[in-house]
């Protein structure tokens, strides 16, 4: 009767969570319940299945049958939980769905407000009367920078093609002095040669005398 009664309290603790006018935070403290539900009954089916080794080998079939038939019950719950659990996760995620899908409605709502104001706050006159003003001032500031750019008084005499000319003149002359100078062969000194050419002489020379010596 324990076990019917506590079964009974799991079905109406999931259903709770299932009904439309719960909080969402239910559906997550229901599905950790059913999680911890079903590690106890895990943990009793495995008892279940060691009393059963230890009354097979005490030879007492009756009770090892017993414990069986125990664990078949846990295991049963078990999976019903575990059915449990795949309602509530699905749940979850109906929840979060249709939360995303208000949301999206709710922005799409506030996004056609805010075009309909800005549509009602200007007409397609003022729209042409802008772009019109603003092709107008244009104008007048080109205007304005080709007056300011007309040469006048002394510099409208001059001669464009001999400034040109003068400019390449110029540029001529600078690079002429860019380009460097070629370089000078240096002239080797005379008694440089001499010295270098009469130094095997010397050489030969106090050979000569040093074997002179050494035949003395």
């Amino acid at each position: 009767m324990e076990q019917v009664s506590q079964d009974s309290d799991l079905i109406e603790t999931v259903l709770i969570s299932f009904s439309p006018s719960s909080s969402d935070s239910k559906n997550p403290e229901t599905l950790e319940m059913l999680e911890k539900k079903e590690c106890f009954l895990q943990k009793k089916a495995s008892a279940e299945v060691e009393k059963a080794k230890d009354y097979t080998k005490a030879k007492n079939k009756s009770a090892a049958i017993q414990c069986l038939k125990k664990k078949k019950l846990y295991e049963t719950q078990i999976e019903q939980l575990a059915n449990f659990q795949l309602r509530v996760h699905d749940q979850i995620i109906m929840l979060e769905s249709a939360k995303a899908t208000t949301d999206t409605v709710d922005a799409l709502r506030s996004g056609s407000s805010a075009v309909k104001a800005i549509h009602q706050s200007v007409s397609i006159d003022d729209i042409e009367n802008a772009i019109e003003e603003a092709n107008e001032h244009t104008e007048n500031m080109r205007q304005i920078q080709e007056a300011l750019a007309t040469p006048i008084g002394a510099s409208a005499d001059f001669d464009e093609d001999e400034l040109e000319a003068e400019l390449e003149d110029l540029e001529e002359e600078e690079l002429d002095h860019e380009l460097p100078e070629p370089p000078q062969r240096t002239r080797m000194e005379p008694s440089a040669r001499v010295t270098t050419s009469s130094q095997p002489a010397n050489d030969l020379a106090e050979l000569t005398k040093l074997q002179a010596e050494m035949a003395l």
